[in-house]
Parts: C-alpha cells; sequence; structure tokens
C-alpha cells in the first residue's frame, strides 16, 4: 500500500473515532442533564408557606421550650396555643407555664402574618418569651416564601457579612406527634447552625435550634402535642 493511501486511511479513520467520540459525549450531557433536570423540584404557588396560613377554628398546640433568659441561665417552658376564628383576626390563647409560674394571655393575631393586633402591656414579658421563639417565624415571612432546597427567605447582617436564611434540606420529622415530612431552614453566624423544622401542612416551625452569636443556645421547642389533621 503506498503511503499516499495509507495516510488517507489514517485521517478517515481518525475523523470516524472523532465522530464516535463527540456523540457519544452529546448524548451522555444531554442524559446528564436530563437527570439534572429531573432531580431540581420546580416550587410552584402550591408551595407558598407563611407562618399562620394553614389556621384553622379550633387548632391547639402545645410546645416543649427552652429559652436563655437575661441572666443567661436556661428556663423551661410549656407553651400551649389555641386558636378561635374572628373575622380578620384569630383569637388567640396563650398559656405560658413552667415549674414555678404560669399565665394566661388572650391577644388577636392577624390572619394574614399573626401579627398582635395590640401590645399586651399587663403581661407583656410572657408575649416576649412566645414573640420571642415560637413566633419568631412571622419576621422571616413578611410575605409568601417557597418550601423548596435552596430557596433564599430573608438574610441577617452581622455588620461584616450578610448571611442567607434559607431552605437547605428536607427531612422526616420523627416527632411527638408522629412522623412529619419537614423543609429545614437554616443559616449560620459562626460555628453551628440554626435550623427551624417547618411542615407544610402546619402553621408554625414544629421544631427549632437557634444559637446566637457566638454559638450560644439562644433557644430551642419542640412540638409536642396537636388536635388537627396534618394530612
Amino acid at each position: 500500500m503506498s503511503s499516499k493511501k495509507r495516510l488517507i486511511l489514517v485521517v478517515v479513520g481518525s475523523l470516524v473515532v472523532i465522530f464516535i467520540i463527540v456523540n457519544i459525549v452529546i448524548i451522555t450531557s444531554n442524559s446528564g442533564f436530563n437527570n439534572l433536570t429531573r432531580s431540581i423540584e420546580i416550587p410552584d404557588k402550591q408551595d407558598l408557606w407563611s407562618a399562620g396560613n394553614t389556621i384553622h377554628d379550633g387548632d391547639h398546640f402545645l410546645y416543649n421550650l427552652t429559652i436563655e433568659n437575661r441572666n443567661k441561665s436556661v428556663d423551661n417552658y410549656l407553651i400551649n396555643i389555641i386558636f378561635r376564628n374572628s373575622q380578620n383576626y384569630w383569637n388567640t390563647e396563650f398559656t405560658i407555664s413552667n415549674d414555678s409560674k404560669s399565665a394566661k394571655i388572650y391577644s388577636q393575631l392577624s390572619k394574614s402574618n399573626l401579627l398582635m393586633k395590640e401590645k399586651q402591656l399587663k403581661n407583656q414579658k410572657y408575649i416576649d418569651i412566645v414573640e420571642s421563639s415560637i413566633l419568631q417565624i412571622k419576621d422571616i415571612t413578611r410575605e409568601p416564601k417557597y418550601l423548596a432546597i435552596g430557596a433564599k427567605w430573608d438574610s441577617i447582617n452581622t455588620g461584616i457579612t450578610t448571611i442567607p436564611i434559607k431552605i437547605t434540606s428536607k427531612e422526616y420529622l420523627f416527632s411527638k406527634v408522629g412522623k412529619l415530612e419537614t423543609f429545614v431552614l437554616s443559616y449560620k453566624i459562626k460555628d453551628r447552625s440554626s435550623n427551624m423544622w417547618i411542615s407544610k401542612n402546619l402553621p408554625l416551625p414544629v421544631k427549632a435550634e437557634i444559637y446566637n452569636e457566638v454559638d450560644k443556645l439562644k433557644y430551642k421547642y419542640d412540638i409536642i402535642r396537636l388536635n388537627r389533621d396534618i394530612k
């Protein structure tokens, strides 16, 4: 075989090999893209959530709350919340108790975002306990947010950096009220992550562990009883 024919065969063979490789890469890339597309959950309006958006008349929730007080010691509370329907507000009964004290407070919370209609001057210190923990979620959901991994809900400014508050994972939580499908809302100021576990069908987070800027526990809570259908 002449050197000219040999050269032609080598060139043709090389082109065939290149053609095959290019097609394999294209097919693999398209398959990978399709698999990636299928793995991403694209949220829609049904995935929107805000504090209080699924409250029903007569809903009754009981939480176990641990909170660090001003003396840097830890207090444990039982927080009992009952919602009763009114025209524009939820007539809400709070019972806040621990080993040494108990207070029952009545307040009206807006149906749009659980904002308190009027300040409770007489029992403000007890309301502050709830507003700075279980009801604190209302400060993040000033408008509906998406329950989808990666969705940014808000941010925290530390003076140096801006820290995003976003949905980081989806977990099945085994709680005292049963197995719950939840989305984990998280942020990290220093070394410890602060987390809230949110169930799509419940109007408040079902669990939280929140830390301050020096990684000390600020508060944590768990739901331990409810009287509604969560399906």
